[in-house]
Protein backbone atom coordinates (compact mmCIF):
# COMPACT_ATOMS: atom_id res chain seq x y z
CA UNK A 1 0.00 0.00 0.00
CA UNK A 2 2.51 2.46 1.08
CA UNK A 3 4.47 1.72 -2.67
CA UNK A 4 1.24 2.05 -4.33
CA UNK A 5 0.86 5.36 -2.48
CA UNK A 6 4.18 6.45 -3.11
CA UNK A 7 3.91 5.85 -6.92
CA UNK A 8 0.68 7.85 -7.08
CA UNK A 9 2.24 10.54 -5.22
CA UNK A 10 5.51 10.41 -7.76
CA UNK A 11 3.13 10.57 -11.27
CA UNK A 12 1.17 13.01 -9.36
CA UNK A 13 3.97 15.23 -9.32
CA UNK A 14 5.46 14.49 -12.46
CA UNK A 15 1.91 14.90 -14.61
CA UNK A 16 -0.82 16.73 -12.40
CA UNK A 17 -3.03 17.16 -15.80
CA UNK A 18 -3.09 13.13 -15.26
CA UNK A 19 -4.66 13.25 -11.51
CA UNK A 20 -8.58 13.27 -11.94
CA UNK A 21 -11.08 13.15 -8.77
CA UNK A 22 -13.23 9.63 -8.55
CA UNK A 23 -15.52 8.62 -5.78
CA UNK A 24 -13.22 7.07 -4.26
CA UNK A 25 -10.31 9.77 -4.21
CA UNK A 26 -7.59 11.19 -6.15
CA UNK A 27 -6.69 8.72 -9.14
CA UNK A 28 -4.98 8.32 -11.94
CA UNK A 29 -6.43 9.00 -15.62
CA UNK A 30 -4.41 6.12 -17.25
CA UNK A 31 -5.85 7.21 -21.14
CA UNK A 32 -4.09 10.77 -20.34
CA UNK A 33 -1.00 9.27 -18.76
CA UNK A 34 -0.35 7.26 -21.95
CA UNK A 35 -0.65 10.29 -24.21
CA UNK A 36 1.75 11.94 -22.09
CA UNK A 37 4.29 9.83 -22.51
CA UNK A 38 3.48 8.66 -26.51
CA UNK A 39 4.13 11.16 -29.45
CA UNK A 40 1.57 9.10 -30.91
CA UNK A 41 -2.06 10.20 -30.27
CA UNK A 42 -3.90 7.46 -27.93
CA UNK A 43 -7.58 6.07 -28.31
CA UNK A 44 -9.50 6.94 -25.11
CA UNK A 45 -12.72 8.14 -24.41
CA UNK A 46 -14.70 10.65 -26.98
CA UNK A 47 -13.15 14.38 -25.90
CA UNK A 48 -15.82 16.82 -24.60
CA UNK A 49 -15.22 20.54 -23.54
CA UNK A 50 -16.74 20.15 -20.37
CA UNK A 51 -16.81 20.36 -16.69
CA UNK A 52 -17.33 16.44 -15.31
CA UNK A 53 -16.65 15.56 -11.40
CA UNK A 54 -18.08 12.12 -9.96
CA UNK A 55 -21.83 12.94 -8.41
CA UNK A 56 -22.38 15.43 -11.56
CA UNK A 57 -25.57 12.75 -13.15
CA UNK A 58 -26.83 12.54 -9.58
CA UNK A 59 -26.93 16.08 -9.01
CA UNK A 60 -28.81 16.85 -11.86
CA UNK A 61 -31.04 14.39 -11.03
CA UNK A 62 -31.51 16.13 -7.61
CA UNK A 63 -32.95 19.18 -9.72
CA UNK A 64 -35.80 17.25 -10.94
CA UNK A 65 -36.89 15.05 -8.01
CA UNK A 66 -40.33 17.14 -7.31
CA UNK A 67 -39.92 18.89 -3.83
CA UNK A 68 -40.86 16.90 -0.74
CA UNK A 69 -41.84 19.27 1.23
CA UNK A 70 -44.28 22.60 1.25
CA UNK A 71 -44.36 26.22 3.07
CA UNK A 72 -46.19 27.25 6.09
CA UNK A 73 -46.59 30.27 7.21
CA UNK A 74 -45.30 31.36 10.76
CA UNK A 75 -47.13 34.99 11.61
CA UNK A 76 -45.78 35.12 15.29
CA UNK A 77 -42.00 35.59 13.98
CA UNK A 78 -43.40 37.94 11.04
CA UNK A 79 -43.64 41.54 10.28
CA UNK A 80 -46.74 43.17 8.78
CA UNK A 81 -47.37 39.49 7.25
CA UNK A 82 -51.01 40.62 5.47
CA UNK A 83 -49.49 43.99 3.87
CA UNK A 84 -45.71 43.21 2.99
CA UNK A 85 -44.65 41.81 -0.07
CA UNK A 86 -40.74 40.05 1.47
CA UNK A 87 -40.58 36.84 2.39
CA UNK A 88 -38.11 34.98 4.52
CA UNK A 89 -37.84 31.52 4.21
CA UNK A 90 -36.57 29.07 6.46
CA UNK A 91 -35.22 25.44 5.02
CA UNK A 92 -32.95 23.91 2.67
CA UNK A 93 -32.79 26.25 -0.19
CA UNK A 94 -32.99 23.37 -2.78
CA UNK A 95 -36.21 22.38 -1.48
CA UNK A 96 -37.13 25.56 -1.84
CA UNK A 97 -35.98 26.76 -4.95
CA UNK A 98 -38.79 23.89 -6.29
CA UNK A 99 -41.34 24.69 -4.20
CA UNK A 100 -40.64 28.60 -5.99
CA UNK A 101 -40.45 27.29 -9.21
CA UNK A 102 -44.82 27.19 -9.55
CA UNK A 103 -45.30 30.70 -8.42
CA UNK A 104 -41.86 32.79 -9.24
CA UNK A 105 -40.42 31.05 -12.44
CA UNK A 106 -39.56 33.87 -14.99
CA UNK A 107 -40.32 36.42 -12.19
CA UNK A 108 -36.97 37.27 -9.94
CA UNK A 109 -34.83 40.11 -11.62
CA UNK A 110 -31.72 39.40 -10.30
CA UNK A 111 -30.22 37.02 -7.61
CA UNK A 112 -27.11 37.10 -5.53
CA UNK A 113 -25.71 34.49 -3.30
CA UNK A 114 -22.59 34.30 -1.22
CA UNK A 115 -22.48 30.45 -0.88
CA UNK A 116 -20.17 28.64 1.50
CA UNK A 117 -16.98 29.14 -0.29
CA UNK A 118 -15.25 25.65 -0.09
CA UNK A 119 -12.85 25.20 2.77
CA UNK A 120 -13.48 21.88 3.21
CA UNK A 121 -14.35 22.36 6.68
CA UNK A 122 -18.16 23.24 8.68
CA UNK A 123 -19.26 21.92 5.16
CA UNK A 124 -23.31 21.42 6.02
CA UNK A 125 -25.99 20.72 3.58
CA UNK A 126 -28.40 17.32 3.73
CA UNK A 127 -28.16 16.62 -0.25
CA UNK A 128 -28.30 12.41 -0.43
CA UNK A 129 -26.23 12.43 -3.44
CA UNK A 130 -23.14 13.99 -1.55
CA UNK A 131 -23.39 10.89 0.39
CA UNK A 132 -22.33 12.62 3.67
CA UNK A 133 -24.02 15.59 5.31
CA UNK A 134 -20.25 17.26 7.05
CA UNK A 135 -17.19 17.19 5.63
CA UNK A 136 -14.33 18.10 8.07
CA UNK A 137 -11.10 17.35 7.29
CA UNK A 138 -7.47 18.20 8.69
CA UNK A 139 -5.79 18.96 4.90
CA UNK A 140 -9.30 19.74 2.75
CA UNK A 141 -7.47 19.82 -0.04
CA UNK A 142 -5.77 16.64 -0.09
CA UNK A 143 -9.61 15.37 0.57
CA UNK A 144 -11.44 12.54 -1.69
CA UNK A 145 -14.34 14.61 -3.40
CA UNK A 146 -12.97 18.02 -2.18
CA UNK A 147 -13.95 19.86 -5.41
CA UNK A 148 -16.56 17.40 -6.42
CA UNK A 149 -18.76 17.74 -3.13
CA UNK A 150 -18.95 21.28 -3.44
CA UNK A 151 -20.22 21.41 -7.22
CA UNK A 152 -22.73 18.53 -6.37
CA UNK A 153 -23.99 20.87 -4.24
CA UNK A 154 -23.90 24.34 -6.17
CA UNK A 155 -24.91 22.36 -9.77
CA UNK A 156 -28.68 21.82 -8.70
CA UNK A 157 -29.55 24.69 -7.09
CA UNK A 158 -28.16 26.92 -9.79
CA UNK A 159 -30.16 24.94 -12.78
CA UNK A 160 -33.62 25.96 -10.54
CA UNK A 161 -32.61 29.48 -9.72
CA UNK A 162 -31.85 29.80 -13.29
CA UNK A 163 -35.66 28.89 -14.22
CA UNK A 164 -36.62 31.50 -12.14
CA UNK A 165 -35.03 34.78 -13.74
CA UNK A 166 -36.72 36.63 -15.93
CA UNK A 167 -35.50 36.82 -19.31
CA UNK A 168 -33.81 40.48 -18.31
CA UNK A 169 -32.56 39.02 -15.32
CA UNK A 170 -28.87 38.83 -13.98
CA UNK A 171 -27.36 36.64 -11.14
CA UNK A 172 -24.77 37.74 -9.01
CA UNK A 173 -22.35 35.20 -7.23
CA UNK A 174 -19.95 35.87 -4.66
CA UNK A 175 -16.42 33.48 -4.89
CA UNK A 176 -12.93 33.56 -3.79
CA UNK A 177 -10.46 31.44 -5.89
CA UNK A 178 -10.69 27.56 -4.67
CA UNK A 179 -13.84 27.52 -7.09
CA UNK A 180 -13.75 30.73 -9.37
CA UNK A 181 -12.79 28.49 -12.31
CA UNK A 182 -14.94 25.84 -11.73
CA UNK A 183 -18.05 28.01 -11.11
CA UNK A 184 -16.99 29.83 -14.23
CA UNK A 185 -17.14 26.32 -15.89
CA UNK A 186 -20.72 25.49 -14.56
CA UNK A 187 -22.14 28.55 -15.57
CA UNK A 188 -21.17 28.70 -18.85
CA UNK A 189 -22.90 25.17 -19.10
CA UNK A 190 -26.23 26.49 -17.30
CA UNK A 191 -26.76 30.36 -18.05
CA UNK A 192 -24.57 29.57 -21.45
CA UNK A 193 -20.83 31.57 -21.94
CA UNK A 194 -22.37 34.29 -24.35
CA UNK A 195 -24.28 35.15 -20.97
CA UNK A 196 -21.31 35.81 -18.98
CA UNK A 197 -21.28 39.59 -17.92
CA UNK A 198 -18.04 39.81 -15.77
CA UNK A 199 -16.28 38.60 -13.08
CA UNK A 200 -15.76 41.84 -10.60
CA UNK A 201 -12.68 41.53 -8.36
CA UNK A 202 -13.73 42.72 -4.99
CA UNK A 203 -11.55 44.12 -2.22
CA UNK A 204 -11.80 41.82 1.40
CA UNK A 205 -9.43 43.98 3.19
CA UNK A 206 -6.53 46.40 2.53
CA UNK A 207 -3.87 44.82 4.64
CA UNK A 208 -3.39 42.53 6.85
CA UNK A 209 -0.31 39.38 7.63
CA UNK A 210 -0.50 36.51 5.76
CA UNK A 211 1.15 32.97 6.06
CA UNK A 212 0.80 32.86 2.19
CA UNK A 213 3.24 33.68 -0.26
CA UNK A 214 0.58 36.19 -1.51
CA UNK A 215 -1.70 37.62 0.95
CA UNK A 216 -5.12 37.38 -0.20
CA UNK A 217 -7.17 40.82 -0.34
CA UNK A 218 -9.77 40.31 -2.48
CA UNK A 219 -12.10 37.75 -3.82
CA UNK A 220 -15.27 37.82 -6.68
CA UNK A 221 -18.25 38.62 -7.58
CA UNK A 222 -19.31 36.78 -11.01
CA UNK A 223 -21.85 37.94 -12.81
CA UNK A 224 -24.27 36.07 -15.42
CA UNK A 225 -26.94 37.19 -17.01
CA UNK A 226 -30.31 35.11 -18.68
CA UNK A 227 -30.48 36.58 -21.74
CA UNK A 228 -28.88 39.10 -24.09
CA UNK A 229 -31.32 41.29 -23.47
CA UNK A 230 -30.56 41.97 -19.69
CA UNK A 231 -28.24 45.08 -19.24
CA UNK A 232 -27.36 46.68 -16.33
CA UNK A 233 -29.05 50.22 -15.28
CA UNK A 234 -27.14 53.79 -16.67
CA UNK A 235 -24.83 54.75 -14.21
CA UNK A 236 -24.93 58.67 -14.12
CA UNK A 237 -21.98 59.60 -12.36
CA UNK A 238 -21.11 63.23 -10.54
CA UNK A 239 -20.33 65.77 -12.75
CA UNK A 240 -16.98 67.87 -11.90
CA UNK A 241 -15.26 70.77 -13.87
CA UNK A 242 -19.42 71.97 -14.68
CA UNK A 243 -18.84 75.22 -13.63
CA UNK A 244 -20.05 77.74 -16.45
CA UNK A 245 -23.48 78.40 -17.30
CA UNK A 246 -25.31 79.58 -20.28
CA UNK A 247 -28.79 80.46 -21.75
CA UNK A 248 -29.43 76.89 -21.86
CA UNK A 249 -28.99 76.19 -18.67
CA UNK A 250 -32.33 75.25 -17.43
CA UNK A 251 -32.15 72.49 -20.18
CA UNK A 252 -29.10 71.12 -20.48
CA UNK A 253 -27.61 72.14 -17.16
CA UNK A 254 -24.35 73.50 -16.60
CA UNK A 255 -21.28 73.25 -18.93
CA UNK A 256 -17.37 72.75 -19.42
CA UNK A 257 -14.97 73.59 -21.53
CA UNK A 258 -12.02 70.76 -21.76
CA UNK A 259 -11.49 70.13 -25.57
CA UNK A 260 -10.40 72.36 -28.41
CA UNK A 261 -12.27 72.25 -31.64
CA UNK A 262 -8.74 71.43 -33.25
CA UNK A 263 -7.02 68.58 -32.97
CA UNK A 264 -3.16 67.34 -33.93
CA UNK A 265 -3.48 63.81 -32.87
CA UNK A 266 -6.13 62.26 -34.64
CA UNK A 267 -6.74 60.95 -38.04
CA UNK A 268 -6.07 63.71 -40.78
CA UNK A 269 -9.03 64.33 -43.44
CA UNK A 270 -8.60 67.14 -45.53
CA UNK A 271 -12.55 67.52 -45.48
CA UNK A 272 -12.02 68.51 -41.44
CA UNK A 273 -9.05 70.93 -42.63
CA UNK A 274 -10.95 74.43 -43.68
CA UNK A 275 -11.53 77.62 -42.61
CA UNK A 276 -14.11 78.94 -40.07
CA UNK A 277 -14.83 82.57 -39.58
CA UNK A 278 -16.25 83.41 -35.92
CA UNK A 279 -16.53 86.78 -34.37
CA UNK A 280 -14.63 88.53 -36.76
CA UNK A 281 -11.44 86.11 -36.69
CA UNK A 282 -10.78 83.24 -39.79
CA UNK A 283 -9.23 80.26 -37.61
CA UNK A 284 -7.72 77.28 -39.12
CA UNK A 285 -6.88 73.97 -37.59
CA UNK A 286 -3.55 74.39 -35.21
CA UNK A 287 -3.32 78.64 -36.14
CA UNK A 288 -1.81 77.47 -39.35
CA UNK A 289 -1.69 80.20 -42.40
CA UNK A 290 -3.87 79.91 -45.41
CA UNK A 291 -0.95 78.73 -47.73
CA UNK A 292 0.01 75.96 -44.96
CA UNK A 293 -3.44 74.67 -45.07
CA UNK A 294 -3.75 74.21 -48.61
CA UNK A 295 -0.71 72.15 -49.22
CA UNK A 296 -1.32 70.19 -45.59
CA UNK A 297 -4.52 69.20 -47.79
CA UNK A 298 -2.58 68.66 -50.94
CA UNK A 299 -0.04 66.13 -48.38
CA UNK A 300 -3.04 64.63 -46.90
CA UNK A 301 -0.98 63.25 -43.98
CA UNK A 302 -1.76 60.59 -42.13
CA UNK A 303 -1.82 62.52 -38.88
CA UNK A 304 -2.22 66.31 -38.62
CA UNK A 305 -4.38 69.32 -36.56
CA UNK A 306 -7.74 69.18 -38.29
CA UNK A 307 -11.05 69.85 -37.11
CA UNK A 308 -12.72 67.42 -34.85
CA UNK A 309 -16.33 68.20 -36.05
CA UNK A 310 -16.61 67.85 -39.98
CA UNK A 311 -18.17 71.54 -41.44
CA UNK A 312 -22.03 70.78 -41.37
CA UNK A 313 -21.67 69.64 -37.69
CA UNK A 314 -19.81 72.78 -36.14
CA UNK A 315 -22.22 75.33 -38.34
CA UNK A 316 -24.96 73.43 -36.25
CA UNK A 317 -23.24 73.51 -33.12
CA UNK A 318 -22.21 77.06 -33.10
CA UNK A 319 -26.15 78.01 -34.13
CA UNK A 320 -26.51 76.00 -31.12
CA UNK A 321 -24.62 77.42 -28.71
CA UNK A 322 -22.26 74.75 -28.31
CA UNK A 323 -18.84 76.35 -29.33
CA UNK A 324 -16.82 79.20 -27.46
CA UNK A 325 -14.11 81.30 -29.23
CA UNK A 326 -11.18 81.96 -26.66
CA UNK A 327 -7.90 83.95 -27.01
CA UNK A 328 -4.66 82.55 -25.27
CA UNK A 329 -0.64 83.52 -25.59
CA UNK A 330 -0.78 81.45 -29.03
CA UNK A 331 -3.82 83.41 -30.56
CA UNK A 332 -7.43 82.26 -30.77
CA UNK A 333 -8.76 79.02 -30.37
CA UNK A 334 -12.10 77.39 -30.70
CA UNK A 335 -13.68 75.22 -27.85
CA UNK A 336 -16.56 73.13 -27.88
CA UNK A 337 -18.86 72.85 -24.63
CA UNK A 338 -20.06 69.57 -23.02
CA UNK A 339 -23.09 70.00 -21.03
CA UNK A 340 -24.62 68.14 -17.76
CA UNK A 341 -27.57 66.62 -20.01
CA UNK A 342 -27.21 67.42 -23.54
CA UNK A 343 -25.81 66.38 -26.14
CA UNK A 344 -25.67 66.96 -30.46
CA UNK A 345 -27.14 63.86 -32.18
CA UNK A 346 -27.32 62.57 -35.96
CA UNK A 347 -30.82 61.77 -37.48
CA UNK A 348 -29.68 60.85 -41.11
CA UNK A 349 -28.25 63.70 -42.82
CA UNK A 350 -29.59 66.30 -40.01
CA UNK A 351 -28.37 67.23 -36.63
CA UNK A 352 -30.20 67.53 -33.20
CA UNK A 353 -29.65 68.29 -29.71
CA UNK A 354 -30.69 65.29 -27.29
CA UNK A 355 -31.15 66.47 -23.40
CA UNK A 356 -30.69 63.01 -21.22
CA UNK A 357 -28.90 62.69 -18.32
CA UNK A 358 -24.32 61.41 -18.90
CA UNK A 359 -23.53 58.22 -17.81
CA UNK A 360 -20.53 56.42 -17.22
CA UNK A 361 -20.08 52.45 -18.00
CA UNK A 362 -19.45 49.66 -15.10
CA UNK A 363 -15.66 48.71 -15.23
CA UNK A 364 -15.16 45.67 -13.88
CA UNK A 365 -12.73 47.42 -11.21
CA UNK A 366 -15.57 49.15 -9.46
CA UNK A 367 -15.83 46.41 -6.60
CA UNK A 368 -12.12 47.52 -5.47
CA UNK A 369 -13.55 50.89 -3.92
CA UNK A 370 -12.85 50.12 0.38
CA UNK A 371 -16.18 50.70 0.92
CA UNK A 372 -17.25 47.22 -0.79
CA UNK A 373 -14.38 45.11 1.82
CA UNK A 374 -15.58 42.72 4.69
CA UNK A 375 -14.24 45.60 7.32
CA UNK A 376 -17.17 47.73 6.26
CA UNK A 377 -19.55 44.71 7.16
CA UNK A 378 -18.66 44.22 10.38
CA UNK A 379 -19.22 47.74 11.26
CA UNK A 380 -22.94 47.48 9.44
CA UNK A 381 -22.98 43.81 12.00
CA UNK A 382 -21.70 46.15 14.99
CA UNK A 383 -23.58 49.02 14.24
CA UNK A 384 -27.16 47.06 15.00
CA UNK A 385 -26.23 44.31 17.67
CA UNK A 386 -23.06 46.16 19.31
CA UNK A 387 -20.87 43.16 18.92
CA UNK A 388 -19.76 40.94 16.71
CA UNK A 389 -22.22 38.85 15.62
CA UNK A 390 -21.95 37.38 12.35
CA UNK A 391 -18.91 36.17 10.79
CA UNK A 392 -18.31 36.58 7.12
CA UNK A 393 -21.22 38.66 5.81
CA UNK A 394 -20.59 41.00 2.95
CA UNK A 395 -21.35 44.94 3.27
CA UNK A 396 -24.57 46.52 2.95
CA UNK A 397 -22.76 48.88 0.84
CA UNK A 398 -21.95 46.04 -1.99
CA UNK A 399 -25.62 44.63 -2.04
CA UNK A 400 -26.43 48.40 -2.40
CA UNK A 401 -24.40 48.66 -5.59
CA UNK A 402 -25.13 45.45 -6.99
CA UNK A 403 -29.07 45.84 -6.81
CA UNK A 404 -29.20 49.33 -8.23
CA UNK A 405 -27.33 48.20 -11.38
CA UNK A 406 -29.19 45.14 -11.92
CA UNK A 407 -33.14 46.42 -10.64
CA UNK A 408 -35.72 48.74 -10.48
CA UNK A 409 -38.53 49.84 -8.55
CA UNK A 410 -40.99 46.89 -8.30
CA UNK A 411 -38.38 44.13 -9.27
CA UNK A 412 -38.17 40.75 -6.93
CA UNK A 413 -34.72 40.35 -5.59
CA UNK A 414 -33.60 36.49 -3.94
CA UNK A 415 -30.99 35.70 -1.94
CA UNK A 416 -30.89 31.63 -1.09
CA UNK A 417 -27.80 31.57 0.75
CA UNK A 418 -28.89 34.88 2.72
CA UNK A 419 -26.97 34.38 6.15
CA UNK A 420 -26.94 37.56 7.86
CA UNK A 421 -29.94 38.89 5.86
CA UNK A 422 -27.71 41.73 4.01
CA UNK A 423 -29.51 41.58 0.81
CA UNK A 424 -32.91 42.74 2.58
CA UNK A 425 -30.71 45.34 4.94
CA UNK A 426 -29.40 46.51 1.27
CA UNK A 427 -33.34 46.51 -0.72
CA UNK A 428 -34.62 48.48 2.70
CA UNK A 429 -32.03 51.09 2.37
CA UNK A 430 -32.60 51.64 -1.58
CA UNK A 431 -36.09 52.06 -0.69
CA UNK A 432 -35.66 54.67 2.03
CA UNK A 433 -32.87 56.83 -0.34
CA UNK A 434 -34.51 56.02 -3.47
CA UNK A 435 -37.96 55.69 -2.66
CA UNK A 436 -38.19 53.13 -5.11
CA UNK A 437 -39.33 49.99 -3.70
CA UNK A 438 -37.62 46.34 -4.24
CA UNK A 439 -39.19 43.22 -3.30
CA UNK A 440 -36.67 40.58 -1.42
CA UNK A 441 -36.83 36.66 -1.07
CA UNK A 442 -34.50 35.46 1.45
CA UNK A 443 -33.80 31.51 1.78
CA UNK A 444 -31.10 29.91 5.28
CA UNK A 445 -30.77 27.00 6.63
CA UNK A 446 -31.55 27.34 9.97
CA UNK A 447 -27.88 25.72 11.14
CA UNK A 448 -27.39 26.02 14.64
CA UNK A 449 -24.61 28.50 15.72
CA UNK A 450 -21.64 27.91 18.07
CA UNK A 451 -22.08 27.90 21.76
CA UNK A 452 -19.09 29.27 22.08
CA UNK A 453 -19.89 32.26 19.58
CA UNK A 454 -20.96 35.86 20.53
CA UNK A 455 -24.16 35.16 18.32
CA UNK A 456 -25.35 31.91 20.67
CA UNK A 457 -24.38 33.91 24.15
CA UNK A 458 -26.59 36.45 23.07
CA UNK A 459 -29.73 34.06 22.78
CA UNK A 460 -29.17 33.78 18.73
CA UNK A 461 -29.76 29.50 18.59
CA UNK A 462 -29.67 29.29 14.73
CA UNK A 463 -28.65 31.60 11.77
CA UNK A 464 -31.91 32.31 11.16
CA UNK A 465 -32.50 34.10 14.38
CA UNK A 466 -29.78 36.28 13.43
CA UNK A 467 -31.21 37.52 9.70
CA UNK A 468 -34.80 37.68 11.11
CA UNK A 469 -33.90 39.83 13.87
CA UNK A 470 -31.30 42.26 11.74
CA UNK A 471 -34.30 42.68 9.22
CA UNK A 472 -36.27 43.85 12.09
CA UNK A 473 -33.27 46.12 13.53
CA UNK A 474 -32.11 47.42 10.61
CA UNK A 475 -35.47 48.60 9.36
CA UNK A 476 -36.01 50.39 12.93
CA UNK A 477 -32.71 52.01 12.28
CA UNK A 478 -33.68 53.21 8.34
CA UNK A 479 -36.89 54.89 9.73
CA UNK A 480 -35.00 56.69 12.47
CA UNK A 481 -32.00 58.11 10.40
CA UNK A 482 -34.27 58.84 7.16
CA UNK A 483 -37.99 59.46 8.71
CA UNK A 484 -39.25 57.54 5.44
CA UNK A 485 -41.76 54.98 5.80
CA UNK A 486 -41.53 52.05 3.03
CA UNK A 487 -42.52 47.97 3.24
CA UNK A 488 -40.02 46.97 6.04
CA UNK A 489 -42.35 44.22 6.43
CA UNK A 490 -41.30 40.38 6.30
CA UNK A 491 -43.29 37.41 6.26
CA UNK A 492 -41.54 34.42 7.67
CA UNK A 493 -42.04 31.04 5.76
CA UNK A 494 -40.56 27.40 6.70
CA UNK A 495 -40.30 23.97 5.13
CA UNK A 496 -42.98 20.91 6.47
CA UNK A 497 -42.82 18.10 5.03
CA UNK A 498 -45.66 16.69 2.49
CA UNK A 499 -47.76 13.93 4.08
CA UNK A 500 -49.47 12.15 1.47
CA UNK A 501 -52.85 9.75 1.82
CA UNK A 502 -51.62 6.28 1.75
Amino acid sequence: MEKSSGNFGKLAALFPNCVVETADGPAIDFDMLKQEISHATVEGPAERFRLEWPGKRAALAAAHQPPTHRLYPVHAESVNFDNTQNSYIEGDNLEVLKLLQESHAGKIKMIYIDPPYNTGRNFVYDDNFTQQKTIQTVNPEAASRYHANWLSMMYPRLKLASTLLSAEGLIFLSIDDRELHHLCSMCDEIFGEMNFVSCFPRITKKAGKSTHMVAKNHDYVLCYRRSPGACFNPYAFEAQGYDHADEYEEERGKYKLSQTLDYSSIQYSPSMDYEIEIEGQVLRPGNATREAMLQRQARNPASDFCWRWSKGLYEFGYKQGFVVLKQSRNGYRIYTKTYERAVISRQGHAYTVETKARTKAYSSLDLLDNRFSNDNAKKDMYKLFDRHIFEYSKPVSLLSELISMATAEGDIVLDFFSGSATTAHAVLSIAALSGKQRQFILVQLPQATDEKSEAYQAGYKNICEIGKERIRRAAKAIREETGVITDDGFRVYRLERNVFPE
